[in-house]
């Protein structure tokens, strides 16, 4: 099961009105951990409560509302997507790093 932490780094109004905001999303399984950064520009912006009253989780719930109307929400996809693909793959050494130190017995 993926785990996911919004964070919302700015945000931009017209106004009291809430029109974009730059957010960060980590996800994470029992192995991985990927993250993501973007900005989201509101369709339909509307004022839903006054802006000294808005607090994170209330952007975090309306950007997922938003981006998830249709289909899955895809930002939460793109990062599901980029996880599965990390499961069976192996890390190994940069090629052109040698080692420091040879024990030999």
């Amino acid at each position: 099961m993926i785990s996911y932490k919004w964070k919302i780094l700015e945000v931009f109004a017209d106004g009291e009105l809430i029109t974009h905001v730059r957010y960060h999303l980590t996800g994470s399984d029992e192995e991985h951990s990927v993250e993501t950064e973007g900005e989201y520009t509101f369709d339909k912006p509307t004022l839903i409560k006054p802006f000294a009253e808005v607090q994170e989780k209330d952007i975090i719930f309306w950007l997922q509302q938003e981006t998830s109307k249709s289909e899955p929400n895809l930002i939460k996809l793109n990062i599901e997507n980029q996880l599965n693909g990390l499961k069976g793959s192996k890390k190994v050494e940069f090629p052109w790093e040698t080692e420091t130190f040879t024990i030999q017995i």
